[in-house]
């Protein structure tokens, strides 16, 4: 993971006008594997810095996107989290006429890499001045010549060879740009150059959803666009939680009874390497950028963190009591916990991989999900039928929805800011608008729903139902169960590669 920063650009306006009115950003995918790419906008006021742009997306091998952003600004910073460090960005501000501010243009090499710098402080006091030192002796002034009386103009002589080039002197101001000259006839089209290489081959939507299966002990995988199951993959003793890693194609499957997880190539769709975790390991959360992966160990009360590039365990933590299910916020890197013997949550840093605070919620909390963009996390609490919104902001509880009958997975589209929570008890799914903090409808599913997973792009809701071996897909846009696949035996976990 890379970051870097603009550092303030100052803009203040010049005879009324700002050099810069928008600011260009260009960003260039130049790994072989995609990426994801966030972009943060500020501007400043006097000793206050607002974000005004926050925007996350993942980048295909090879792409290349542009933003334009607003930038009438007397101060504003540009900061970039990549997921990659063959991510490369230059920005460049344009006045009112489109014209590029020479001043105002970064390239990837001149972007700060440490963290932005602060807002100036204020001037310190004047140190007292030191003593003035003595006054040197004055030259004698020589006399004045008398000037003599001026001769007669001589022929001109002949022109000498050109002497060489002066320094140049320094660039005057900008002259006032002058009327667009009449638009000269369009030349003859060239010769059309040769055909470059073929990119890199890469679908807008994978579209594969992974179910756990936990009688089976197999994984079915589902293809969104033809809901169908193209592969079964067998796994270790009674599955649970499913998490995907789309950047890396990686699934990881925790395995209740044989405390391990399975790591699922998404490209083969085979087992590449089984890791030992804690005692019946129930929940999955993927932290995409840093490439780790998050399991609640439910009976010996932490959670093991897992390297996703070497697929071993790499730290462990001590959480409440019977941890389940798991959430994780990637731009914050953040992960949230829902203990369900102590009815709290445990928000984890993944920087130091230690617990930075406990929030009390509901009676026996299971699901959790997460909008990474509102900073919002949704806790179902089983026994108390609602769902606890916590503000990643403050670590408080700013909010109770009431929903169906033991609510257990919960699913979060950060794109339409939609949640939907699996109510095992009234076999349906609440719909919750996150604006409103309302839930907008109620969709009735299979026997017994457990999880819901989400895919962003195509606006698809997967529900597993335990006791009807089978998934409602849900439309986002109707919020209607559009078809119902048949899967192995008592479904619960899903994932969702979009």
């Amino acid at each position: 993971m890379a970051l870097f920063t603009t550092g303030l650009i100052e803009n203040t306006p010049v005879a009324g006008v700002r050099p810069t009115s928008t600011f260009t950003v260009i960003i260039t995918n130049d790994d072989t594997i995609a990426a994801l790419v966030q972009i943060e906008g500020f501007f400043v006021t006097g000793a206050t810095k607002t974000q005004y742009v926050l925007e996350l997306f993942v980048m295909a091998p090879g792409e290349v996107a542009e933003r334009i952003y607003f930038a009438q600004y007397d101060e504003f910073e540009f900061k970039f989290i990549t997921g990659s460090d063959a991510i490369k960005i230059s920005a460049w501000g344009k006045d009112a006429a489109g014209n590029l501010v020479a001043a105002h243009r970064l390239v990837t090499a001149e972007l700060d890499a440490i963290g932005s710098s602060g807002i100036t402080g204020a001037t310190g006091a004047t140190g007292v001045a030191g003593a003035t030192g003595a006054t040197g002796a004055t030259g004698t002034t020589g006399a004045t010549g008398a000037i003599g009386a001026t001769g007669a103009t001589g022929a001109t002589g002949a022109t000498g060879t050109t002497g060489a080039a002066g320094v140049t002197g320094a660039t005057g101001a900008t002259g006032t740009t002058g009327a667009a000259g009449v638009t000269g006839a369009t030349g003859a089209t060239g010769a059309t150059g040769a055909t470059g290489a073929t990119g890199a081959s890469f679908s807008a939507s994978v579209n594969l959803i992974y179910v756990a299966n936990t009688i089976d002990d197999n994984v079915s995988v589902i293809d969104g666009n033809t809901n169908g199951v193209i592969a079964t993959v067998m796994v270790g003793d009674s599955p649970n939680g499913v998490g995907v890693n789309p950047i890396t194609n990686r699934i990881y499957v925790a395995n209740l009874i044989s405390n391990n997880v399975s790591v699922i190539d998404g490209d083969t769709n085979g087992v590449i390497a089984t890791v030992t975790v804690g005692t019946n390991p129930t929940g999955v959360g993927v932290n995409l950028i840093a490439n780790q992966i998050y399991v609640t160990n439910f009976n010996s009360s932490n959670v093991s963190v897992i390297s996703g590039l070497t697929s071993s365990v790499i730290a462990t933590v001590t959480v409440g009591g019977s941890p389940n299910g798991v959430g994780v916020n990637p731009i914050t890197n953040r992960i949230y916990v829902a203990n369900q013997g102590s009815d709290n949550v445990s928000v984890i840093s993944g920087l130091s991989s230690t617990v930075i605070a406990t929030v009390t919620v509901g009676d026996s909390p299971s699901g959790v999900g997460v909008n990474p963009l509102m900073n919002a996390i949704y806790v179902a609490n089983t026994f108390d039928d609602n769902v606890s919104v916590i503000s990643g902001l403050s670590n408080t509880v700013i909010a109770t929805i009431t929903v169906g009958d033991l609510p257990n997975g919960v699913g979060v589209n950060p794109t339409t800011n939609r949640v939907y929570v699996a109510n095992q008890g009234s076999d349906n799914v609440s719909v919750i608008d996150e604006l409103s903090g309302t839930v907008i409808a109620t969709v009735p599913v299979g026997n017994t729903p457990n999880s819901a997973g989400v895919n962003s792009l195509t606006n698809g809701i997967f529900v597993s139902n335990r006791n009807g071996n089978n998934v409602s897909v849900i439309s986002g846009l109707t919020n209607t169960v559009i078809t119902t696949v048949t899967v192995g035996n008592e479904p619960v976990g899903v994932g969702v590669n979009p």
